[in-house]
């Protein structure tokens, strides 16, 4: 006890020396977001290369499930492909909705968030892949978010768990429409706000898709309804949806690109259609 006495006299001032050095380095961190953005940034760098190992360990692991789900996906596109009446060679990029095409890039989910408020996902591919800024991301469950930023060989999706992210949505088979939101509380379910009327026959169990747009295909699988809430002050109601994605545990996703999506933005701006 002693010589441990001793020992810790004699080196009090190093510790003294990193424990100082730590809250040097903590107040600089905070004093600005700028700093904060900096720190983050390099760590980021650092840390992604070995985040895409980790994702590959794990993805070893689960080679036999992630089969599993490769086979049950590629029996789902042939059954859509014959659905419409189109031959094979088309599965790389499936028809959804009445004239719009969809190609579908699989990424891999190398980092994510679920308990922020503004949660994102980190994807293996980037603009090297051909993957841009605001394409759709979903996952063989349902929609995931909408890819923000790109660099070389990565990409950032806001999730659906984001506080700026929105959704346009309906109530399959119903004309019931919407735009569902996250409230930062639950990461299981989120929430279609501002509905005039609910005089159709919806029920919990109901079945929330996408409606068509350039980022997602149409009538693509969110969630269910779980809850349908009494109507409020104002004459409107609110929807609670379970999503389908399991975001905590999402590992393998595809990223959505519209076919000739450049030719349409083009003509768009042509027409001045933001305007």
């Amino acid at each position: 006890m002693r010589s441990l006495y001793l020992f810790l006299l004699k080196t009090a001032h190093i510790f003294l020396f990193f424990a100082l050095a730590g809250v040097c380095i903590y107040c600089i961190y905070k004093s600005s977001n700028y700093k904060q953005w900096a720190v983050n940034s390099v760590v980021k760098e650092i840390t992604v290369p070995f985040l895409k190992w980790q994702s590959q360990y794990i993805d070893w692991l689960y080679l036999q499930t992630k089969n599993e789900q490769l086979l049950e996906q590629n029996r789902n596109l042939l059954m859509l492909a014959f659905n419409q009446k189109r031959s094979t060679d088309v599965v790389k990029t499936v028809y959804h909705g009445d004239s719009l095409l969809f190609s579908y890039h699989p990424a891999k989910v190398v980092e994510g968030t679920v308990h922020k408020q503004n949660n994102y996902i980190v994807l293996d591919k980037g603009y090297n892949d051909g993957i841009r800024a605001d394409w759709g991301v979903i996952s063989l469950e349902g929609v995931v978010g909408i890819i923000k930023e790109v660099s070389p060989n990565f990409s950032v999706a806001f999730s659906v768990l984001h506080s700026q992210f929105r959704l346009s949505v309906k109530i399959k088979n119903t004309t019931i429409l919407g735009d569902l939101t996250w409230d930062g509380t639950n990461i299981y379910y989120a929430q279609i706000n501002n509905i005039a009327n609910i005089d159709e026959n919806i029920n919990a169990g109901d079945t929330v898709v996408t409606r068509q747009s350039l980022i997602f295909p149409q009538d693509y699988p969110v969630g269910i309804v779980s809850f349908i809430s009494p109507k409020a002050e104002g004459g409107f109601f609110a929807l609670k949806v379970k999503l389908f994605v399991p975001f905590n545990k999402l590992r393998n996703v595809y990223i959505v690109e519209l076919v000739n999506s450049e030719e349409l933005n083009n003509l768009m701006e042509r027409a001045n259609i933001d305007e």
